[in-house]
Order: structure tokens, then C-alpha cells, then sequence
């Protein structure tokens, strides 16, 4: 990989982190945002840093073994978990990790974030796996994070914050986003009256619609 391709995906990066922030779906301090690269290397934001302001000089590059290629640089806390998402999925090359406030919420609740409310939701999110509780940092969260995915493409975290995967760093956002939205919707839909979710007819019409598999359908 040049040093020119590098860079790109260093800017990308830092810019998807400032995204995050600038929507308020994290804060100063929380969440990474990672993307795969050639060469069995990962791009992914830095810590201790202003995740608001984080410039691409500030993202470090990782090697598949865990050494930081960017020594000046202090790897994200969760620099395990995203390269053991990599490892088990050979189809991701995105990871957002992030806190938003109303998803986090359900993740401090054991409660469901019903994807099935909206057709959106559903058919970009699916069914969000679910992490039970490990200490941040931890390569026990980073096995459970990894076998929890291995399907999904989006997950609660207990009591921590969510995560989601993704071709792209877009679709990976997107999909944090959306599943922000999705637990604003569960909580709006149960404090107005009776939620009305799609019925399994057209939850299975979405799998189809979307190629997703049917075995892996409603859960």
C-alpha cells in the first residue's frame, strides 16, 4: 500500500470520527471508528485524543498482529476488538463504535431496540446481536464482541454502547446512526400507544428484498 492510499484512509477515517461527534452520537472521549486496509494493516482513531477535532496525523495504523505501526500514537483501548472483528469477518472493512445516548440506554437496560418498527430499519439493520457484559479493553469483550457478530451487523454492548459493521466506512455509519434512530423510535412508539411492528410476512418480504438469508431471518 502507498503512503498516498494510507493517508486516504487516515482522513477517512478521522473524518467519520468527527462525523460521529458532530451528530452527537458520542462524546470527546468515547468510540472508534476503524476501516481494513491492504496488506493485513487497520487505520483507527487514536485515543486520548479530541474525537471532535481528530485530524488525520491522528489515526493510527495497526498491523494484524496488534503492533502499532504509528508508535507515536496511543492505539484506541479497543485496537483487540476491531482486529478480532476483522479476522472473524472477511467481509467487513468498516467498524464505528460509538455511544449514543438513547441506544446506550437500552444497552444499560437488557431491552430490546425493536428494528422491527420501520422497513428502514429492518432491512438495513436486521436483528442487533446482543454482547453480554466485559470489561472495555478486554480481550474477553473483543472474543464475545466477535463471535456475538458473526453475523449481525450491528450489536449492543451491556452496559457500554453499540457497534456496527460494514463494507464501507458509510454503510458502517449508517447503520450506527440508524440504530440510534431505531431505539428512539422503540422508546417514542412505547410512550405514544401499542407499537404495530411489521408482521412476519413482511419481515420475511424484507430479508428477500435485501438478499438476506432466510435461515438468519427474525432473529
Amino acid at each position: 500500500m502507498t503512503q498516498a492510499t494510507s493517508q486516504l484512509h487516515r482522513k477517512a477515517v478521522a473524518s467519520y470520527m468527527q462525523r460521529l461527534y458532530n451528530k452527537g452520537l458520542t462524546t470527546t472521549s468515547g468510540g472508534n471508528v476503524s476501516c481494513r486496509l491492504d496488506g493485513g494493516l487497520m487505520a483507527i482513531s487514536a485515543s486520548k485524543l479530541d474525537k471532535g477535532n481528530l485530524r488525520a496525523d491522528q489515526v493510527c495504523i495497526i498491523a494484524a498482529n496488534g503492533r502499532n505501526m504509528t508508535p507515536h500514537l496511543a492505539a484506541s483501548i479497543e485496537t483487540e476488538l476491531h482486529l478480532a472483528i476483522y479476522a472473524a469477518r472477511p467481509d467487513v472493512r468498516a467498524i464505528v463504535h460509538a455511544h449514543p445516548v438513547t441506544a446506550s440506554a437500552f444497552c444499560a437496560t437488557r431491552t430490546r431496540i425493536d428494528t422491527h418498527l420501520t422497513a428502514e430499519a429492518y432491512a438495513i439493520l436486521g436483528d442487533p446481536a446482543w454482547i453480554p457484559y466485559a470489561l472495555m479493553g478486554t480481550p474477553q469483550l473483543a472474543k464475545q464482541v466477535a463471535d456475538g457478530m458473526a453475523e449481525a451487523v450491528c450489536a449492543l454492548m451491556e452496559n457500554h454502547g453499540v457497534i456496527t459493521v460494514g463494507k464501507t466506512l458509510l454503510e458502517a455509519f449508517d447503520r450506527l446512526e440508524l440504530l440510534e434512530v431505531a431505539a428512539k423510535h422503540t422508546l417514542l412508539v412505547r410512550q405514544i400507544g401499542t407499537p404495530s411492528p411489521l408482521t412476519p410476512e413482511r419481515l420475511d418480504e424484507l430479508d428477500v428484498f435485501v438478499g438476506r438469508k432466510k435461515e438468519n431471518a427474525n432473529g
